[in-house]
């Protein structure tokens, strides 16, 4: 308890008297020393004999005095006729203050940890969500468009999760858009270009001998056109939504086989050795027409790349519970910068070469679509050419 606070206590208590009670013997060295003086009376009452001569002319409040060689902290309270003076001597004072201050600080010391980890639990729990959210937004692909789930998720994110499922929303609708688009304008050209096609063959039998080549260049621009239109259109279905009433399990195997079959007549005339070397049997869960078009792009471009006399290989292989197709050709490669372009739009790695640039678009669709995986890559054994992968997810 504070000096002031006695005095106080002790003025409210007694009124005008002044304690009857004699005084104690001796004084604990820690214990507060009381003396109270009254007008009237010679002696004073102390709280302890033999005493301390406190100094009775004290100002009052608070004052240090030297008593019989020790430093005093006095508190000194006039009320007439009375005068109240509490004592403490400093070095208990001080003392009293450091334990009090250890007392407070103890605590303090012990709790700034607690309170250090408990801030980095939170952080690092607030910056986990983060990283999750990081990954699903990395794992969004655009076959695939999904809302990111908002559920547990701290309330500061839900704007910036509200913002990016907006953004989502909106690139979803332009895809669709776009992808309709394509769809639609394929079906418009495909009309127009069958008559011309029609009118070509009509009009061959009247064309004379010296206009002959340039019409056959023109056919030959037309087949081009309906070539590509027939591309757009299988692209447009690629990107459509996935039909899970048309899925059913699909032996690779087969579909292979007929791939290779389908191309086989263009590439016994340009003397291509193409063939399945190494086959594995084993079964996916996908429409199979759209694995039939996804490889048939891979072994038409690796034909249309290969030059005469080469050579064309497939396999098939099961791995980390992946069916993996591989189209191995003997052209000349792409350069690694042009790599991961090749499966954008209407990119063709060589200009000279006919084509429509859609092919691995279209495979990319459709592997995506299943959610798997398709690369392109240059072969690592010394010998030129590429290594056309997709990988589908091996059915139970």
């Amino acid at each position: 308890m504070r000096l002031e606070q006695v005095a106080y206590r002790l003025r409210g208590s007694l009124g005008d008297a002044i304690p009857a009670i004699p005084a104690r013997g001796s004084q604990p060295a820690r214990d507060i020393l009381i003396t109270i003086w009254r007008d009237d009376l010679e002696t004073p009452y102390r709280s302890t004999e033999p005493s301390l001569p406190l100094p009775r002319d004290a100002p009052s409040g608070f004052s240090s005095e030297m008593v019989n060689g020790e430093q005093w902290r006095i508190y000194t309270l006039r009320e007439p006729p009375k005068v109240i003076q509490v004592a403490q001597r400093s070095s208990v004072r001080h003392e009293l203050v450091q334990q009090a201050a250890v007392n407070t600080l103890w605590p303090i010391l012990v709790l700034v940890p607690l309170v250090c980890a408990a801030v980095m639990l939170v952080v690092r729990f607030s910056f986990l969500q983060l990283n999750r959210l990081g990954s699903e937004v990395q794992a969004i692909d655009a076959a695939h468009l999904q809302a990111l789930p908002t559920r547990g998720v701290p309330i500061e994110l839900l704007p910036f999760i509200d913002s990016i499922n907006r953004m989502i929303e909106r690139l979803a609708r332009s895809i669709e858009t776009e992808r309709k688009f394509i769809s639609d304008a394929a079906h418009e050209l495909r009309t127009p270009l069958t008559a011309l096609q029609l009118q070509a063959d009509n009009l061959q039998r009247d064309i004379v001998p010296s206009n002959q080549e340039r019409f056959q260049e023109l056919r030959r621009g037309i087949a081009r056109s309906g070539g590509m239109i027939a591309q757009m259109l299988r692209l447009a279905r690629a990107d459509a939504s996935l039909q899970t009433d048309a899925v059913t399990l699909v032996d690779v195997s087969d579909v292979v086989v007929d791939a290779v079959a389908e191309v086989l007549p263009i590439a016994m005339k340009r003397n291509i050795d193409i063939g399945a070397e190494e086959m594995t049997s084993a079964k996916v869960r996908m429409v199979e027409a759209d694995l039939g078009i996804a490889l048939r792009n891979l072994v038409s471009n690796a034909i249309r790349y290969t030059p005469d006399g080469g050579k064309v290989d497939l396999r098939t292989e099961v791995r980390d519970n992946m069916v993996w197709i591989e189209v191995v050709d003997s052209g000349p490669g792409i350069a690694e910068d042009l790599l991961p372009r090749v499966f954008d739009r209407f990119f063709r790695a060589n200009a000279e070469i006919e084509g429509s640039g859609l092919g691995l678009s279209i495979v990319k669709a459709i592997v995506a679509k299943y959610g798997g995986t398709a690369s392109l890559r240059n072969r690592g054994d010394g010998k030129s050419g590429i290594v056309a992968s997709i990988g589908f997810r091996l059915a139970a």
